[in-house]
């Protein structure tokens, strides 16, 4: 388990951070080990809020701001605010992701792109955005959330989702082994179910997924946030280029 003290000093970027899920709940538990938490998600008053109560309940610096990940110079311009107010960034988390759902018979190619644009394209850019810096310091952690999905077509329904996810493994490959040489590791988290309002809102579906799940649970964003949080902490200190799976074994990778 990551010392209390583990990432002071240390700058955090969650991107989609302000959401109730993975986002918020791996905010938080940086923040509890005090770090620095900029906050980015496309609902900045809801960014704000989170960012606020983090500052209030931890006392560790905060950022937050309205950022759409798939426009350039929205990341560019939010990337610049943290550098003046918090630091350089030394840890990212590619947590933000849109799934719009649809048979591939008549999937919206529109659609098909701008799932790819948040989920897949977006990782890439700020990785490559903030990692020149981890390279001149020689430390840098970059976890990204990917999904069982990536592994399973997206169960017949989630064509781009799927897609988008299998190359943020790939993405994370990548990275890994041109940034170990530097002290850049990067991971990833592959999440099942989720308890979620996007679970919520179809429970009767997902929770038929349960007597396959041997822990008999889906997630809480906590279990994310924990393995996230153990991916840039000393204890994973040779870890890298590893995608976890977190399904409470609903997806058992061979």
């Amino acid at each position: 388990m990551a010392r209390t003290d583990e990432f002071a000093g240390r700058v955090v970027v969650v991107t989609g951070g302000a959401g109730a899920g993975i986002g918020g709940a791996t905010c938080r538990r940086f923040a509890e080990l005090g770090a620095a938490v900029a906050v980015l998600d496309e609902h900045g008053p809801r960014a704000r809020r989170v960012a606020d109560e983090l500052h209030d309940e931890f006392g560790v610096p905060v950022w937050a701001g309205p950022v759409d990940v798939s426009d350039r110079g929205s990341v560019d311009d939010a990337i610049a605010a943290i550098g003046e107010q918090l630091g350089l960034v030394d840890i990212l988390v590619n947590n933000a992701a849109i799934n719009i759902q649809g048979a591939i018979f008549d999937y919206d190619p529109d659609v098909f792109e701008r799932v790819l644009a948040v989920d897949l394209t977006a990782c890439f850019y700020l990785s490559r955005v903030l990692l020149p810096s981890m390279r001149d310091r020689g430390w840098g952690r970059i976890v990204n959330v990917s999904s069982v999905a990536a592994y399973m077509g997206g169960s017949g329904r989630e064509p781009a989702y799927s897609v988008a996810k299998a190359g943020l493994n790939e993405l994370t490959r990548a990275i890994a082994l041109e940034g170990g040489p530097h002290g850049i590791r990067c991971n990833a988290v592959a999440p099942g179910l989720v308890n979620s309002k996007w679970v919520e809102k179809q429970r009767e579906r997902y929770d038929t997924f349960l007597d396959a799940t041997p822990l008999r649970r889906h997630a809480e964003p906590i279990d994310v946030a924990n393995t996230i949080v153990f991916l840039c902490s000393d204890e994973s200190a040779h870890i890298t280029g590893e995608i976890v799976t977190v399904s409470g074994g609903w997806y058992l990778r061979p």
